[in-house]
């Protein structure tokens, strides 16, 4: 082959890249398959082309090597590789990852729609691709359906890429714009980007969403008008997406995905994980509450099934827990609960919707009481023992079962399941609730800070028994609302008056470098409310590591093996799929009783027990070196 294809500027490029076709135009540029003739392999060779009346020639390269340096920084399965940067005659070339596909706006042009499920399984690649993204500082600016790639079907499904970052603005970048040039595509624009009001990662989530609506509905929201751009840019500006009609399991995500409040929106973590659980075939999750988890640190919708197995522990351990509180806290002998933490009215007012404030100092257990719990048992506060932003109560009956309680601030960035649930609102809040499953019961409550509150209810020591779980939450339910309509939220002396691992962020305690060791291709941290815990996973989502702040009982109370990790007394305890290690900041008295801050290390992931808790061991030896002396 020596001839020049027809179009292309040039036969070979760099004396190795030879043209082969035209594949495709868009964005910025045309897109060519050519041949390594080094390396032997195919690429693609993507040219900027910018009209010079309108962008010159400065502009185009600079265009050019920034889409380099962006992709360039990305990692991921599911974004589209770049191999490197050629300049012919002046021009530069970007030599890419060459995938034999279709783009998803071609599959629809021929087919019209696509089914529900294939949609949501197409829509959780290109949301994973957008995660990695954003934790990088980088947004696309123009997801449609001409920049998903769908490879050949396979057993496992087509594989899904993310392209053409063309126009993709990264903090670390300046921002490059062209007099005239409209960058993006309206017909799947956001509203606040259609009013010029720019863009972020919650545009993206939403274009993502106006991407998944046209493969099911055969248009996005606002149709398309190729011939009046400016009357469709009015009417997505106005918003209120129509509601989709042939989307089935996928409708009320597809209408979170859209809304019109770029804060209503869920990230495109919280994205991926709800669009895997509707491909997987968990239709309710979606359209009807999704069965709940055991209670875990983290409550990640994605680790619902696989910290059964740490759950199940942990129950264990509550138990041990509850006998030995029994004697610590108890009940009065006209059988109401002695007074708790901060049972006092809040000291906050909540006009127009509680918002939690200042969260060094916001008091979860304000918004808890016994009280109304006694018609399922003897309730009382579980006095320093839960994570630093919970509020934990202990329920026990005549027969020795027992109950726990909780109420535990989170933010909606740490909520991947916020978008999994049964939404309805009451007293004026979002309250997001879940099948129960294995006994534990638990609902969401969001603020309009953009916190959440998540109350959950777990048996212990025999109790059974699902339906008495969910009704323990419904009476507290009523109690939180209630005092939210009222004081709002409430306050106490911040923790760090004690010692001061609660102003130590969590994501601080492990660099980059500890991470890697365990996880090759670990994302950006996601910290937790108040920087009071932190979690890591791998971008295919196999491996997970959090790091979590509680108050708890002696090391004694709990199962495990006794270890140390830098110099801190600790436990090794290893579960299905998993390996969770607490170990100790410090220890203080309550009542002369004996109570301890810890950091709690879950690291789960596949392969043996014993490599899972070599693993997890070296992160919490690592966390606990960089934390001050015990005190």
């Amino acid at each position: 082959m020596t001839g020049v294809p027809d179009g292309a500027p040039v036969a070979v490029l760099a004396g190795r890249y030879r043209l082969i076709e035209l594949i495709g135009t868009g964005g910025m540029g045309a897109v060519w398959r050519a041949r390594d003739e080094l390396l032997g392999r195919d690429v693609a060779l993507k040219q900027v082309r910018l009209d010079p009346a309108e962008v010159d020639p400065v502009l185009a390269r600079e265009w050019t090597l920034r889409e380099a340096r962006i992709v360039a920084a990305l990692h991921h399965p599911n974004i589209v590789s770049i191999f490197d940067v050629v300049v012919e005659q002046g021009v530069p070339w970007l030599v890419l990852e060459f995938l034999p596909s279709r783009s998803l706006g071609g599959v629809l042009a021929e087919r019209g729609t696509l089914p529900p499920l294939e949609v949501a399984a197409i829509g959780a690649d290109v949301a994973g691709a957008l995660a990695a993204a954003h934790a990088a500082g980088i947004v696309h600016r123009d997801v449609k359906p001409d920049n998903v790639l769908l490879s050949r079907p396979s057993a496992a499904g087509p594989v899904v890429k993310l392209t053409d970052f063309g126009i993709a603005h990264t903090a670390a970048a300046p921002a490059l714009t062209a007099t005239h040039v409209v960058t993006g595509t309206p017909a799947y624009f956001a509203p606040e980007t259609a009013r010029g009001e720019g863009t972020d990662p919650r545009t993206d989530v939403y274009s993502l969403g106006a991407t998944l609506y046209a493969a099911v509905e055969g248009r996005p929201p606002f149709g398309t008008e190729p011939g009046n751009v400016l009357a469709l840019l009015g009417r997505i500006g106005l918003g209120g997406a129509p509601r989709p009609g042939r989307a089935g399991p996928l409708t009320d995500l597809l209408v979170q995905l859209t809304a019109d409040d770029p804060d209503r929106r869920p990230s495109a973590e919280q994205a991926r994980v709800a669009l895997r659980r509707v491909a997987d075939g968990a239709s309710a999750a979606v359209a009807a509450p999704l069965a709940g988890t055991v209670p875990g640190d983290r409550d990640r919708a994605g680790k619902r099934g696989r910290l059964l197995g740490v759950a199940a522990a942990v129950v264990a351990v509550l138990a041990v827990a509850a006998g030995v509180l029994t004697g610590v806290v108890g009940t009065r002998a006209d059988g109401a609960a002695p007074a708790g933490p901060a049972a006092g009215p809040p000291t906050s007012t909540a006009p127009d919707g509680a918002v939690i404030g200042d969260v060094t100092t916001a008091d979860p257990c304000s918004l808890v009481d016994p009280g109304p719990l006694h018609a399922f048992g003897a309730a009382s506060f579980l006095r320093d023992e839960a994570r630093f932003a919970a509020c934990a109560v202990s329920i026990a009956r005549p027969d020795g079962t027992t109950a726990t309680y909780s109420l535990t601030f989170q933010t909606q960035a740490e909520t991947e399941d916020l978008w999994l649930g049964l939404r309805q609102e009451e007293a004026g809040y979002t309250v997001v609730s879940f099948e129960p499953a294995d006994g534990y019961c638990d609902e969401l409550v969001e603020l309009p800070d953009r916190n959440v509150l998540r109350l959950a209810a777990q048996p212990q020591r025999g109790w059974t028994g699902t339906q008495d779980m969910c009704a323990i939450v419904g009476a507290a339910r009523a109690t939180a609302l209630a005092r939210l309509e009222g004081s709002g939220v409430g306050t106490r002396p911040p923790l760090t008056d004690g010692g001061p691992l609660a102003g130590i962020p969590a994501c601080g305690l492990l660099t980059p470098a500890d991470l890697v060791a365990v996880i090759p291709d670990v994302t950006q941290p996601q910290a937790r409310f108040a920087d009071w815990g932190c979690d890591w996973a791998s971008t295919s989502g196999d491996s997970t590591v959090e790091l979590v702040y509680y108050r708890s009982l002696p090391l004694s109370a709990y199962l495990g093996t006794r270890a140390d990790f830098a110099g801190r007394p600790g436990l090794v305890h290893p579960a299905e799929g998993a390996c969770w290690i607490p170990f100790v900041q410090r220890s203080y008295s309550v009542e002369g009783s004996e109570r301890l801050e810890t950091v709690q290390l879950t690291y789960s992931g596949p392969g043996p027990q014993a490599e899972l808790c070599r693993a997890a061991t070296a992160l919490a030896t690592a966390a606990a070196g960089r934390l001050p002396p015990p005190g």
